[in-house]
């Protein structure tokens, strides 16, 4: 009997528990699953979208371990009163090899079932069963998928078994401690020969019309599917090639750069102004200066991010991966249990984390940062719950009512991580003007008129020159290949470049630029942006510290922190970058532990959790 077709109201993450999620118009008895029945798959079209939609339904099931390796080993996250032994372990790092959040074995089936859909994909192209364009999509998808699951394991447990042969009894998986391990520095130069020269490298895994792009159940595939250039970036990050990692985040950046709907186009991944309420994702306040009328909606303004379902317009704009899950099917919103109070409540924003946010004064006067009072909120027992996690379920949150989204990658981010590369490849101009307001307030010379166009007679900057241009200015003229050009020109009568509504990420925040004493500013004034730049002097360590702090700010709670700590600690040789933020939330928590915590972790050895198959 064919697989014929994934049943639409499944959606992904329904199908966890299956390694292929198989319909059929007959009753049909499920496979054990740790089996690969290949009479039943591997032989039309609708095989192998059944085969990417299962292996994604797997994926699904590892949101929550994701956030805690990734989270609660860091510095913003802490446990609760209500946390377990185990969670309490991978806060203090001190995990034993029975902890069963640091079991990599899940993480691994799905790696075995990307090798044998990989496998399977060659061979049904081979016997004319995909044409080479259906290939194509599939292969490199579940390759790029296959890639991030390899990468996240490296992060997090250092050396690890490589294993990219097709498996057919995911029993076998229960051998991989007795495998040889690959050393990470050497995982990131394997991982990126595996990506480097796929058949298929667009920003959209799958274009419009074909076959694995649906909508349904209120959720649309589009953005389900692993995003390359996110993941093809960071693995340049981690390997300290910057030039290839800005290339890659710009092709995220620039996904929408042709397309003839002006609001994609001039929206699309750019972290700036929208042009309707409707499409308003900036912090913003009803009433000027005063902190109540925060906008603190599920519906407008920056918190909307985390709560529209993804057929939004403007969550479309910022998100380029996240995974929808179902109320009905397992494994449900896992963040439901382990963060809000409707579930165990067992972990919360740290201490440090809020004092952050805290610390900051909004560009109006208001006396924080705006996106933590949009990250967490303190609830009537005076608990901080995070928000962030449970926000896009889609009706009262109950353990029987477990939908959402685990949302891995947005357009905040990848500025952030573009400007960390730019920053480090001797662009650290480029870096600051996406970090803090935008193209237009540190490459423009001039002047906007009433309409708000740029003066006739203004300036931009060409690399290290001014130059002229007299229908307007804030053009990058790097040449169009390089990932550095950028075209944020802004006359409504001649001509705009795309990035002329970019606002950069603190701007969109309503904070105020970072300032350095190597920046200095000449007489004039541009709109909403300040006084001109006219001078960039600022060390590349420093402003690396501010997009690394920015990345707290903008990213809490996403899963991003211990590997943007722990990557920067690598890069300057540094162990004490890492353990002294992770020493700050235990000492701010009043952990007596924190002192030995610190201790432990100026040994880069011991960041690794121990690698046990249980």
């Amino acid at each position: 009997m064919n697989m014929i077709r994934f049943s639409k109201s499944f959606l992904i993450g329904t199908i966890c528990t299956s390694i292929l999620a198989i319909s059929c118009s007959k009753t049909l008895e499920i496979q054990p699953e740790d089996k690969l029945d290949r009479s039943l798959i591997y032989n039309t079209l609708a095989d192998a979208d059944a085969a990417v939609l299962g292996i994604y339904g797997q994926f699904a099931s590892l949101g929550d371990k994701y956030i805690i390796w990734n989270e609660l080993r860091a510095d913003l996250v802490d446990v609760t009163r209500n946390a377990n032994p185990f969670l309490q372990q991978i806060s203090n790092h001190e995990v034993t090899v029975d902890n069963p959040y640091a079991d990599p074995s899940l993480f691994y089936k799905v790696i075995f079932s990307c090798n044998d859909a990989l496998h399977n994909f060659k061979v049904m192209e081979q016997e004319g069963k995909l044409s080479n364009s259906e290939f194509s999509q599939r292969y490199s998808d579940i390759m790029v998928l296959r890639t991030w699951l390899y990468l996240q394991l490296g992060i997090h447990f250092g050396d690890v078994p490589y294993i990219d042969s097709n498996i057919e009894d995911v029993t076998q998986i229960k051998d991989l401690g007795n495998k040889p391990k690959t050393k990470f520095d050497d995982l990131i130069d394997i991982l990126i020969n595996d990506v480097k020269d796929l058949p298929f490298l667009e920003y959209f895994s799958y274009p419009t019309g074909t076959s694995l792009i649906f909508t349904t159940d209120g959720y649309n595939t589009n953005k389900i599917f692993a995003n390359k250039p996110h993941v093809i970036g960071e693995l340049y990050l981690w390997k300290g090639n910057y030039l290839e990692a800005a290339r890659w985040y710009k092709k995220v950046l620039s996904a929408e750069d042709k397309n003839s709907n002006v609001s994609q186009q001039f929206n699309h991944n750019r972290v700036g102004w929208y042009d309707g309420p409707d499409a308003n994702i900036q912090v913003s306040f009803a009433r000027g200066q005063e902190g109540s009328s925060l906008v603190n909606s599920l519906t407008e303004g920056w918190r909307s991010l985390f709560a529209l379902s993804n057929t939004n317009r403007h969550w479309n704009s910022e998100w380029n991966w996240a995974i929808p899950y179902h109320n009905s099917f397992a494994p449900g919103n896992p963040f439901i249990e382990l963060a809000s109070k409707e579930g165990n409540y067992q972990i919360k924003p740290s201490q440090k984390s809020m004092d952050i946010w805290n610390s900051k004064t909004n560009i109006n006067g208001v006396p924080w940062d705006a996106r933590g009072k949009l990250s967490y909120t303190i609830d009537a027992a005076g608990d901080p719950v995070i928000t962030k996690y449970t926000d896009n379920s889609n009706s009262t949150l109950t353990l029987l009512n477990k939908g959402g989204q685990w949302n891995i990658a947005r357009a905040a981010g990848a500025h952030l991580r573009f400007a960390e590369a730019a920053n480090r490849d001797g662009k650290g101009r480029v870096a600051y003007a996406l970090l803090n307001h935008g193209i237009k307030s540190a490459f423009y010379y001039g002047a906007f008129t009433s309409a708000g166009a740029i003066a006739a007679g203004s300036f931009f900057e060409l690399e290290s020159q001014i130059s002229h241009e007299g229908f307007g200015a804030s053009r990058i003229t790097f040449s169009e290949s390089s990932p550095y050009h950028f075209d944020a020109r802004d006359n409504q009568y001649i001509v705009r470049g795309v990035w002329y509504r970019n606002i950069g990420v603190r701007g969109r925040a309503m904070l105020p630029a970072i300032s350095f004493p190597g920046i200095k500013y000449g007489p004039g004034t541009v709109s909403n942006y300040g006084t001109m730049m006219v001078e960039y002097n600022v060390p590349v360590v420093d402003l690396e510290d501010k997009i690394i702090e920015e990345a707290a700010l903008e990213l809490a709670f996403e899963g991003s922190r211990w590997s943007d700590l722990m990557r920067i600690a690598r890069r300057r040789n540094d162990p004490a970058f890492l353990a002294d933020k992770v020493y700050e939330k235990l000492l701010k928590a009043n952990n007596p532990k924190a002192a030995q915590v610190r201790a432990k972790l100026l040994d880069m050895n011991n960041w690794y959790l121990p690698f046990k198959v249980q």
